[in-house]
This record gives structure tokens, sequence and C-alpha cells, in this order.
């Protein structure tokens, strides 16, 4: 299991939010399979988060009426670059995001179309922040929600 390295401070916090986010909703639908026990155990090791701190989580934080749809968007971004950063590419995670991407309002396979716009990113010459404005830009276009 990859660790995951070479963050910004401010990348590292952001996947961090967005890995609260998904953690909050997997709790919220009752029973989970232990795949995705298994799945968020493994971001939550890679992330360095504590127990305490999953512990500490205020749920009122984590109103979906509050998300918007660009804040959907930068947390489906920021996990599938986790699940690209650590070249170990599950099909346990993919499905956990999209079911969050769906649960949000998106299509599903929104999730596959990123992973592929980052994975060849580095191949295409383009900067991974390049890729966010892309993604946004195909979405807008193809009126995903």
């Amino acid at each position: 299991m990859g660790v995951i390295i070479n963050l910004s401070e401010e990348e590292y916090r952001s996947i961090k939010t967005s890995f609260f986010r998904v953690f909050h909703s997997c709790l919220g639908k009752g029973t989970i399979s232990k795949d995705v026990v298994g799945c968020l155990f493994k971001w939550a090791v890679q992330l360095h988060i504590e127990e305490d701190e999953l512990h500490a989580l205020n749920p009122d934080y984590f109103e979906k009426s509050d998300y918007n749809r660009d804040a959907v968007l930068e947390d489906l971004y920021n996990l599938v670059y986790m699940i690209y950063l650590d070249n170990e590419i599950e099909d346990i995670e993919l499905k956990v995001v999209s079911r969050y991407a769906e649960e949000m309002g998106f299509k599903s396979y929104i999730v596959n179309d990123m992973l592929k716009a980052i994975v060849t990113a580095p191949f295409d010459g383009c900067e991974f922040s390049d890729v966010r404005k892309q993604i946004k830009e195909i979405l807008t276009a193809d009126g995903n929600t």
C-alpha cells in the first residue's frame, strides 16, 4: 500500500477534506461492505489520518445541501488523483468514488474520464492543474449533472 508523497500542504489538505466527505457519505448509508471499509482504511493510512480525527468529524459539516457543483468536482478530482498517485488503481476505489459521484448528482462515468485525463496528462505534456480546468470545461459542455 503506497503512501501519498510529494503533495503541497494545500493539495494534502484538499485531498484530506475530500476523503472526509466521502468517508462521511459512506457512513451515512448504514451497513458498509468489507471492500468499501478496506478502501477507506487504505486511503486513511495513505493520508496519515489518525483514528481520533475520524471520531472528531462534525456531521453537520457534511450536509449534502451545502455542497456546490464545484466543491463536489474538486472532491472527485482529488479522490481520483489520490487513487492515481499510489500507482495501485483498484476497482473498489473507482467504485467508491463513482458511487459518491452519483450520490452527488453526477454520472458515474465522470470518474473514469477523470482518471484517463490524469493518467495521460504527463504523456500529453499537461500539468495536473491544467487537467482540472479541462475536466471542468468538458463537464460544462457535456452537461454531466
